[in-house]
């Protein structure tokens, strides 16, 4: 922030400049000459100031002045005070080409008695100096998680404090794209990429701070996030006034430790991909076992859980399979299983009872 003196001497500067070059536009703007250069030597010096620039600089960046102030002033603004037509005609822009070479010497001498005046006044009173600046007290803001909860609050929160330097915005997630969780399953069954679904979160937050980390604790006493960046990088803490808890990506198994110990997590776009390397991987083991018992082993898959996602998992994997049999010729389709467990009366649980059995005979005409 600049004080009221530098503005002063800025101006008073360029005031005196302004007069003395008006000089040079006295052969054709009469006494307006002095008038005009006091009042752009004023607008120059408070809107195109050089502290510390060259004095060639200075001098070729206000003569590069004298087009506009000549269109301006002599093709359009004396016509009009005069009452004469526009000079809009080849002949009327030319009886006015002298001005314009006016203009130009103008402009130079401005740009260097501009130089000059300035660098006097500094080694008579000193050089000007900014008045220190406040800083605003800035809230901070602290998002956990990356999903859709936390993006979501994020985004509204963008949108409500726009770009408010009070207000800053961080979001912490153990990746950097946002992963559509729903068609995870289209991931593992091969029918989309990874990257059809997920996005990067620093493309759809312009204005939040990402930091991937791994959230370690929250001191709610000391008003700090603890973070473990990776395995060879320092803790790091993440000072707030606000902090959001969107976390959730963990996989609950029911207390069933042997299903944790021995099967895939089905939350991220790395299970997803593990699943699917795992299903080829079987593939290529049973095409190549003369067991059939064995064969028949590698290639039963199940599923633990029957809601949405182990619905559509099992679904995505059935058409996964038995569209990759084409490229195994000893393998034949009845040896390929996939089996869905699932401990309530009925599969999807979320949808109503006709639904759902809608969907289970779906299920096995499919198989």
């Amino acid at each position: 922030m600049l004080s009221t003196a530098v503005y002063r001497r800025w101006g008073l500067t360029g005031l005196l400049s302004g007069v003395l070059s008006g000089a040079l536009l006295l052969p054709s703007h009469s006494g307006l000459g002095f008038v005009l250069g006091a009042l752009i030597g004023l607008s120059y010096a408070l809107a195109f100031r050089h502290p510390g620039a060259a004095l060639l600089d200075a001098i070729v960046s206000a003569a590069a002045l004298a087009v506009p102030l000549w269109a301006f002033f002599d093709i359009l603004l004396l016509p009009l005070l005069t009452g004469q037509p526009l000079l809009w005609t080849l002949d009327g822009v030319l009886s006015r080409f002298p001005a314009l070479v006016n203009w130009t010497f103008f402009g130079a001498a401005l740009g260097f008695l501009r130089q000059m005046f300035g660098l006097l006044a500094d080694r008579l009173f000193g050089p000007l100096a900014a008045s220190p600046q406040t800083q605003p007290a800035v809230t901070r803001i602290v998002i956990l998680g990356g999903g859709f909860a936390g993006v979501t609050t994020a985004q509204y929160l963008e949108q409500q404090f726009g770009a408010d330097p009070a207000v800053a915005l961080t979001l912490v997630s153990e990746t950097n794209a946002l992963l559509f969780t729903p068609m995870l399953a289209e991931v593992a069954g091969s029918s989309l990429e990874p990257t059809h679904i997920s996005h990067p979160l620093r493309s759809a937050l312009r204005r939040t701070t990402i930091v991937r980390g791994e959230v370690e604790r929250v001191d709610l006493g000391g008003r700090r996030v603890v973070l473990t960046t990776d395995e060879r990088a320092a803790q790091r803490e993440l000072p707030y006034d606000h902090v959001v808890f969107a976390l959730g990506a963990v996989s609950n198994f029911l207390g069933l430790h042997n299903v944790q110990a021995q099967s895939f997590d089905f939350k991220s776009l790395l299970d997803a991909i593990r699943i699917r390397n795992q299903v080829i991987e079987m593939l290529e083991r049973a095409d190549q076992e003369p067991d059939p018992l064995r064969r028949q082993q590698l290639l039963r898959f199940v599923i633990a859980g029957g809601g949405f996602s182990g619905a559509e998992l099992a679904g995505a994997l059935n058409d996964f399979v038995r569209g990759s049999l084409a490229y195994y010729p000893r393998i034949a389709a009845a040896e390929a299983t996939i089996i869905l467990v699932h401990s309530r009366d009925r599969i999807l649980p979320e949808l109503s009872a006709p639904l759902a059995a809608y969907a289970l005979e779906r299920m096995r005409r499919a198989v």
